[in-house]
């Protein structure tokens, strides 16, 4: 019985030394895989945050462009000015891409 328990012992003492190692390596796998996940994420994040300044510059750009056809907008409908000093106003409106009753105001008013 003596040599029993013994074997169990030693038995059971192989299998946990043997289940601790592997245990060691599944862990280093993890590790190892979660910090290439976070790799990836912070590169995801990265390009998230660039493209989210690209955006943002386009959409500065388009409010600038928006501003300054509302200026010259408000030049050319403005009959205070002489039509001939408005001339470069509307001449740059139309280099922006505006339109509508501006040009309609323009073309009416002579």
């Amino acid at each position: 019985m003596e040599n029993f328990g013994i074997i169990c012992g030693v038995t059971l003492g192989l299998f946990g030394s043997v289940f601790s190692v592997v245990q060691f390596f599944y862990q280093r796998y993890k590790d190892k895989e979660q910090a290439e996940q976070a790799a990836r994420d912070r590169e995801q994040a990265a390009k998230d945050k660039e493209e989210a300044a690209k955006e943002a510059a386009k959409e500065a750009a388009r409010q600038e462009i928006r501003d300054r056809l509302t200026l010259l907008m408000q030049v050319i409908i403005d009959k205070d000015i002489p039509r001939e000093s408005r001339q470069p106003f509307f001449d740059e409106y139309i280099a922006k891409g505006g339109n509508g009753t501006v040009l309609k105001f323009w073309l009416e008013n002579k």
